[in-house]
């Protein structure tokens, strides 16, 4: 796949949106909001398999949204939901053709659903830039899925994995912020898919919202 041609000309873009709303508002705003603020978002980029995973899996895409209350102007406590999908990578798709029980036209796909919480520490700093770290710990139910050839079909699994990664807000309006983060995602072994670990590195473009509050 050659998403990483669509991921990162989005990110870039949004970069230069912040850039500019930057530019144009000089009113400063935590991303926490402060004490009993609550901020919401979307976000989505890329999804790029390392390890054993990457042997398996092409890079491929993601995209999520997230609910966060902020116990002060620092931390966070959230919710956070995501999809994930690559395709199988040319090694294992050349396999599948070669071997008789799948045949010609066998094409692997890889997705994941992530469902999960984090909490989010956010840096201080003055200006119009925010810095953040989080990790977190989600269910993932990972799906292995063959199409074509003789022996179509699909399994899946659940498991508990865990995720952390850092990034930064830029304030585009007091209550509109744009990002850009990384999160790296690790779940753990299953016999269903080799005993191999299922890693990856997430880099995700982010719009959030912080709820109006008098």
């Amino acid at each position: 796949m050659k998403t990483w041609k669509i991921t990162v000309p989005v990110i870039a873009l949004l970069v230069l949106m912040a850039a500019s709303a930057s530019a144009a508002t000089k009113t400063h705003m935590s991303t926490g909001g402060g004490t009993g603020k609550w901020t919401f978002g979307i976000d989505g980029g890329g999804t790029f398999p390392t390890g054993d995973y990457k042997d398996l899996a092409n890079t491929g895409f993601n995209i999520g949204g997230m609910a966060d209350y902020w116990m002060n102007s620092t931390w966070g406590l959230g919710v956070n939901a995501a999809y994930h999908a690559t395709n199988g990578s040319d090694d294992l798709n050349a396999a599948l053709v070669a071997d008789p029980a799948f045949g010609a036209g066998s094409e692997a796909k890889w997705s994941t659903i992530e469902y999960g919480v984090h909490a989010t520490y956010l840096i201080p700093t003055q200006g119009q830039i925010a810095p953040y770290v989080q990790a977190g710990a989600a269910g993932y139910n990972v799906k292995f899925k063959i199409d074509g050839g003789l022996a179509p079909g699909d399994e899946s699994v659940n498991k508990v994995g865990f995720n952390f990664g850092a990034g930064a807000d830029f304030h585009a309006t007091p209550v509109v912020n744009l990002g850009i983060g990384a999160k790296y995602y690790y779940v753990p072994s299953d016999t269903e898919f080799g005993d191999k670990s299922i890693n990856w590195f997430g880099v995700q473009g982010r719009v959030t919202f912080k709820m109006p509050t008098k």
